[in-house]
């Protein structure tokens, strides 16, 4: 699929056209055709990233698979993990992997980041928050404790949780980190859906968190590293997180 990212001659008006062709064109080949719920998000990202276009079709089958999805919310899933793919390819001395050791069976984080030369390589995980019901920092606790334990042993993990509001992140992550801490006290456990025994067993794997309330389809995430993880997030990754914004 290399024809689809070749610039398209005729000066800034041929090349806009071109991009927009060439992203229309990457979209049909994965199967999101017109009114496809996140075709308009996905045009919209394309046309501002050849990495992310290159990204789509070097991994065309597991996007493919993905975005034939009929649930809404699996499908708003999808969207957030190329999301966050899209921000991620910003800096352009990462390349990415899309479930890269799904392969191997068991619980895979979304993806692989590494330099382009493969090495410093470290895992993503995506989620969003559901459950419109109930408290923000309940749902939060609930999504820490089920993924603390995604990344690969002996590598640095940051889970991206996309909120369903704009919400500061500082206050929110310490009250659900309290939630969690007083549920693995407490003798009865802790409330409904909050394992806090499961996150402290496992929260050492979990390097940081990265928060963000989408935008218009954009994400832009805010960094938070764990005290206490095993493997801390890289100075050179943390301030290359930071300066995404």
């Amino acid at each position: 699929m290399a024809h689809l990212f070749s610039q398209a001659p005729g000066g800034r008006a041929g090349h806009d056209a071109g991009v927009n062709g060439r992203a229309e064109a990457l979209l049909d080949d994965l199967g999101v055709p017109d009114g496809h719920p996140l075709r308009p998000l996905l045009l919209g990202q394309l046309r501002g990233s050849r990495p992310l276009a290159a990204f789509l079709a070097a991994h065309a089958a597991k996007v493919r698979r993905k975005l034939r999805v009929p649930d809404p919310e699996a499908l708003a899933d999808v969207g957030a993990e190329l999301a966050v793919a899209a921000w991620l390819l910003r800096e352009r001395r990462w390349t990415l992997t899309f479930e890269p050791l799904a392969a191997s069976g068991g619980r895979s984080p979304d993806f692989r980041v590494a330099a382009l030369d493969g090495s410093g390589a470290w895992f993503v995980e995506v989620t969003r928050l559901r459950d419109p019901a109930a408290h923000l920092p309940l749902r939060l606790a609930r999504v820490l404790a089920g993924k603390a334990g995604q990344g690969p042993p002996g590598a640095v993990t940051v889970l991206a949780v996309l909120l369903p509001v704009a919400e500061p992140g500082a206050p929110l992550l310490a009250e659900a980190l309290g939630l969690l801490a007083r549920a693995s006290q407490a003798s009865e456990g802790g409330p409904a859906g909050v394992d806090g025994r499961r996150f402290a067993r496992e929260r050492a794997r979990l390097s940081g968190v990265l928060l963000s309330s989408v935008q218009s389809g954009e994400f832009a995430g805010q960094l938070y590293p764990l005290s206490g993880a095993r493997h801390p997030v890289p100075d050179g990754v943390a301030r290359r997180l930071r300066a995404l914004g």
